[in-house]
């Protein structure tokens, strides 16, 4: 007799396993981002980004079936080649001091109104980039090593590990993400749900599903950390700040977004555009649709096809 629910399938393995076979898979070669290493690593122990810093050299490898991330500042290779890496620790710091200070302090309006600006404000500087396909080791910071890189698949079947918190079904759309837990929560490696095989201390991209509906919700979110922010006589100022929330802040001070009066269509064309710009970060980052089921650390399958079109 089953040990567990009819409802439910049994738990399975936390740990990658290989598609039969990657039909129509599209391949491409890429390159370790080196700087983002050295940056984090030089970080005084994590001290500047909102991530928590790795503790094992480990967890700057880049190891098979990890979804692989970009930031702006790998166009300073100047090779034409694209840097990406796949550990989300030590992100955020280039976030001003003073919503680093709110994101730190007291539970509250104020604090989860900061965490979701800069949660906006550091995936604005990320790209997606597909999902490794060989391994890459960075053990030696050698430039030789850096230039050789390794394969990402941008396209095609293939299976990951869901790495966020909540179930994954077939046929949902899979978005990348942040990971939930910042370095000041109680658990800021997220080691609940790891993968096997996966250090403790590395925080890797979440896998999330993407809706309509979770896509409207962000946007009201957004609208409204940006209305708590400013009322509370905080600053949005800076070439870090995206220019999407500095034209909120704007619209919020001049023409009182966030209020239920909607008549205006110069408001209704701007409240619009700004749900059209939230949607379309999101979008970026859609990883493609899921064949199979997969809960918290548990693998499932996946076409990666993200389009900017759904």
């Amino acid at each position: 007799m089953a040990s567990y629910p009819s409802s439910q399938p049994p738990r399975r393995s936390r740990k990658r396993h290989k598609p039969i076979a990657r039909v129509t898979s599209y391949d491409v070669n890429v390159r370790y981002d080196l700087r983002r290493k050295m940056e984090t690593k030089n970080d005084r122990g994590g001290a500047e980004g909102l991530f928590a810093a790795p503790l094992h050299q480990e967890s700057y490898d880049v190891m098979e079936g990890e979804t692989l991330c970009s930031i702006d500042k790998s166009g300073a290779y100047r090779d034409g080649a694209i840097h990406c890496f796949s550990f989300c620790n030590g992100l955020g710091a280039e976030i001003p001091s003073e919503m680093k200070t709110m994101i730190a302090g007291p539970a509250g309006e104020l604090r989860d109104a900061a965490r979701t600006l800069a949660r906006y404000i550091i995936l604005s500087k990320l790209q997606l980039v597909g999902v490794a396909v060989t391994p890459f080791y960075a053990g030696k910071n050698s430039h030789q090593d850096m230039m050789q890189g390794f394969v990402a698949n941008v396209s095609g079947l293939n299976t990951i590990v869901n790495t966020g918190d909540s179930q994954i079904r077939a046929g949902d759309y899979v978005t990348v993400d942040l990971p939930t837990h910042w370095k000041f929560d109680d658990d800021p490696f997220s080691k609940h749900k790891k993968a096997e095989g996966i250090p403790l201390d590395k925080l890797l991209f979440a896998t999330r599903v993407y809706t309509p509906a979770s896509a409207g919700l962000d946007v009201a979110d957004l609208v409204e950390s940006v209305r708590v922010y400013t009322t509370a006589g905080k600053s949005l100022a800076g070439s870090m700040i995206p220019k999407i929330i500095r034209e909120i802040e704007s619209m919020i001070t001049t023409n009182g977004l966030g209020s239920k009066d909607l008549d205006n269509e110069d408001i209704l064309r701007a409240v619009a555009q700004i749900v059209l710009e939230v949607d379309h970060l999101k979008k970026r980052f859609i990883l493609g649709k899921a064949l199979s089921m997969g809960r918290s650390g548990e693998p499932f399958d996946i076409v990666l096809s993200g389009s900017q079109s759904l």
